[in-house]
């Protein structure tokens, strides 16, 4: 997988100073970081918070990307670093599960996949996931990415890529067996 020619020479420009080259990169993936994360914190406020000090620590850091490396992965990491860091900050004692509510055993399969029910409940199996298999699975199942970019972005084999996301799958249909 090669970088964009255009993030390259907009890196190369950003880290000579060029402060229009990091409002253009920022721009470029502002949109899709916030995407990737609301997942993963569930609040739009707080995701926009994360991406701020995500482009943050890229003013700070981007001296330190490699060449050879893509600009979102990197910024994707450290927002989802952050992202994982406020969380278990602000992490409750016990998670209040009272409105969540089980469909009906009428309901189609479709009708209980639909349901902000079931999406709230995914949304919760996933935050209990490990942070390495929520990251194969966000990146698989939201931003389609395939192994081999997955591997990439995250810097593992993809033999481990194929592991985490058998093991994140497998935890996954435990913790939602009630729904399906």
């Amino acid at each position: 997988m090669n970088s964009d020619p255009t993030d390259v020479n907009l890196v190369q420009a950003a880290k000579q100073g060029d402060r229009t080259a990091l409002i253009q990169l920022i721009e470029n993936y502002q949109h899709r970081l916030y995407r990737a994360l609301l997942p993963i914190t569930n609040n739009s406020e707080e995701t926009l918070d994360v991406i701020q000090d995500a482009f943050v620590q890229v003013f700070r850091k981007l001296h330190t990307l490699q060449e050879d490396s893509h600009f979102f992965t990197w910024v994707y990491r450290i927002a989802f670093n952050i992202a994982r860091t406020r969380q278990r900050r602000q992490r409750p004692d016990s998670i209040d599960t009272s409105q969540i509510m089980i469909p009906s055993p009428d309901q189609s399969a479709e009708q209980k996949f639909e349901s902000s029910e079931f999406r709230e409940a995914l949304r919760l199996a996933i935050n209990q996931l490990p942070d390495d298999h929520q990251q194969v699975i966000l990146l698989r199942e939201l931003e389609e990415y395939d192994y081999q970019q997955i591997a990439s972005a995250l810097g593992i084999s993809l033999g481990t890529v194929r592991s985490r996301l058998h093991r994140a799958r497998a935890q996954l249909r435990e913790l939602l067996s009630d729904w399906l």
